[in-house]
């Protein structure tokens, strides 16, 4: 409905990739963007999300737990890409 409305990086779990539009996953609600995944990428804190899978984001903070496959954010999971396993490894030591 073309409106405005603030979000809190926080809040965010994960990023969805919908084909030219993103679903941001809050508590509150699903919030859709006209938007890619890389431009949208670029403006998060790179210290707090990390690209897990071709099609999703995730709030590092939110990761409840992970394996090869998947990760868990609030007991839902996401797919892990293979070549990402290390580079989320990693990037939750430093969380």
């Amino acid at each position: 409905n073309l409106k405005k409305r603030k979000l809190y990086i926080n809040d965010i779990k994960w990023i969805e990739a919908l084909g030219d539009y993103i679903k941001l996953v809050t508590d509150e609600a699903n919030i859709v963007i006209l938007s890619t995944m890389k431009s949208f990428e670029k403006q998060l804190p790179e210290e707090k999300f990390l690209r897990i899978h071709k099609s999703y984001i995730v709030n590092l903070e939110k990761v409840e737990k992970f394996n090869s496959k998947n990760v868990e954010v609030d007991g839902r999971q996401i797919p892990l890409s293979r070549n990402k396993k290390t580079e989320l490894a990693e990037a939750l030591s430093n969380v």
